[in-house]
Formats: C-alpha cells, sequence, structure tokens
C-alpha cells in the first residue's frame, strides 16, 4: 500500500514539473532591455541593448522611421523631440521607452555674434517678429525697408508690412539692426507677399490647425503609427513642449504626451473637436482643449 502511495506521489511530482517546465519555457518572456542615457544631445549617439531570456528576434523602432534588427547597438538622432523607442521580441511581445533629444548648446563664440532671429518672408499685413540674439547688447535699433525711417528700439520687434495695392509681384527688403555692440548694422532679406485678395472669403487659420490636430489624434485612436503622428503635432504645433496642457471634455487634464499614449491604447475614441490656446509671441500651441466620446 505504501509503495504505491509512493509511487503516485513521485508521478504526480514528475508530471508538476514537466507542467511547470513547459509553462515556462512556452510563456511569452519579459522584456529585460534597456536604453541611455534617456536624454541625449543631437549627434551624440544612444545605447541599446536587450538581455530577454529565450529571445531570438529584436525588432527595433526608434520613432523617426527607421529600425534596427539586432540585439544591441548604438542609434544617433540628427533632429531634437522626444521619441518613442519600441522594441519587440520574438514578434510577439513589446516594450516601450521614451528618448529626449536636446538641440545641440550654442557655443561661446556663437553666443558672442548679434543675430536677427525672426522670418525670411511673409504677406502683407501680418505680423512678423523679429528678435536681437546674442552678444549681450543693451540698446537696439531695427530698420524694416519700408517706411525709411526707425521702426523700433526694442529687442523683439513686431512689425507688419503695408499693402500695396497696384503691386502684384513679391517685394524684398532689408531688415536692418543695429546695436550698442556692433560696428555695423547686421542685416536679413524678407520677401513680402501679396495679401489675400480683400474679395475673398476669409480663412480661419485657427480652424485649420484646429482641423489638422484633430485628425492626427484621430489617427492615433484609430492605432495608426504613434511616433509619427506624434511627433508630427508636437515638433509642428507645440514647440516640442510635450507637457503642454490637454483638457478633455472640460473637467480631465494630462500633460500631451501623457494624453496620447493614454489615447492610442483606448480603442474606440472619436475625437469630435480640437480648440486650441497660442502663445502670441511664438505662436506654440499652448494648451488643446478636446471633446470626444466613445
Amino acid at each position: 500500500m505504501n509503495s504505491k502511495l509512493t509511487l503516485s506521489a513521485r508521478t504526480f511530482l514528475l508530471a508538476t514539473v514537466a507542467l511547470l517546465g513547459l509553462y515556462a519555457y512556452t510563456d511569452e518572456p519579459k522584456i529585460q532591455a534597456s536604453i541611455y542615457p534617456l536624454q541625449q544631445v543631437v549627434g551624440q549617439p544612444i545605447r541599446y541593448v536587450d538581455s530577454t531570456m529565450q529571445a531570438e528576434d529584436w525588432h527595433w523602432e526608434f520613432g523617426n522611421g527607421q529600425e534596427a534588427r539586432r540585439e544591441k547597438g548604438l542609434f544617433t538622432y540628427f533632429k531634437p523631440g522626444t521619441y518613442l523607442i519600441r522594441l519587440t521580441v520574438n514578434e510577439s511581445t513589446s516594450k516601450t521607452f521614451t528618448v529626449v533629444i536636446k538641440p545641440k548648446p550654442v557655443s561661446n563664440s556663437e553666443n558672442a555674434i548679434v543675430r536677427i532671429q525672426g522670418p525670411k518672408s511673409g504677406f502683407e499685413e501680418e505680423k512678423l517678429v523679429f528678435t536681437a540674439v546674442g552678444g549681450q547688447a543693451k540698446q537696439f535699433t531695427w530698420r524694416f525697408g519700408a517706411s525709411g525711417q526707425v521702426d523700433s528700439r526694442e529687442q523683439t520687434a513686431i512689425y507688419s508690412y503695408p499693402r500695396e495695392e497696384n503691386y502684384g509681384r513679391p517685394r524684398r527688403y532689408t531688415v536692418e539692426l543695429m546695436t550698442d555692440v556692433t560696428k555695423y548694422p547686421i542685416q536679413q532679406q524678407v520677401t513680402i507677399y501679396r495679401g489675400y485678395n480683400k474679395f475673398d472669403p476669409p480663412i480661419d487659420s485657427l480652424d485649420l490647425i484646429s482641423g489638422d490636430i484633430r485628425q492626427r489624434l484621430q489617427f492615433i485612436a484609430d492605432g495608426r503609427p504613434f511616433n509619427n503622428n506624434y511627433n508630427y503635432l508636437l515638433q509642428k504645433y507645440l514647440c516640442n513642449h510635450n507637457n503642454t496642457l490637454v483638457r478633455t471634455n472640460g473637467t480631465k487634464a494630462n500633460d500631451f504626451y501623457s494624453y496620447c499614449m493614454g489615447l492610442q491604447f483606448d480603442r474606440g475614441v472619436r475625437i469630435d473637436a480640437v480648440s486650441i490656446a497660442s502663445d502670441t509671441l511664438t505662436s506654440c500651441v499652448v494648451r488643446l482643449d478636446v471633446t470626444q466620446h466613445k
């Protein structure tokens, strides 16, 4: 009797061990991977490496359209921004990392020279913003070439070129900036195009921007490529500020990055409307109000 019980116990134990081994072998591996540093400067490499048990196939997606199919290596970004890197192991298990790529710091020699930061083109009667950067200047004199006189004495000048009714071709003006640390004026050419015909129906640029943002958010909600749509919005409208406020249905609030990350997994969401608030000086979107439903 005892021998039969012992044999049964041994058989049960062996079967249990075999099942556990089979489960461990067939269970999807938990990804053990790392990327460092998670903050890097444009042109400097990041290192990626995976040490997942039973891994036989690797697919790294770097958020800018480039990929790699190796266990480890180096990768370099050449544009600043926030990138989502996804690693898929054995074509079944995935893990996502966030990397922030910063612009190269301005060297001392570049910072010692006064430069004009402003648009190279614009429309008649459009408010154009020009700023003097670098050089530690304290006095500024701007001439925008249309009035024939000094137009501003501020470090940041806002100027609108006048409309000329009988002139249809683009006009070129020379913007001149003189400071207390420069011997000669700094110059920049600007091309001014004829404004919209006054008989044309008005075009609300904010509506165009809101519509574009709504469409891209819907793409994310529909499961289309996340990085392409996220980085498009981040770079084109948010000036790479991933902590921009997003308010949903007038109540709940998230930063832009967290909102988009949640949106990609919350399937079935329909984006009804988007309204925006922009910085009047930089034109960067500083708040999104999103109306959505399921």
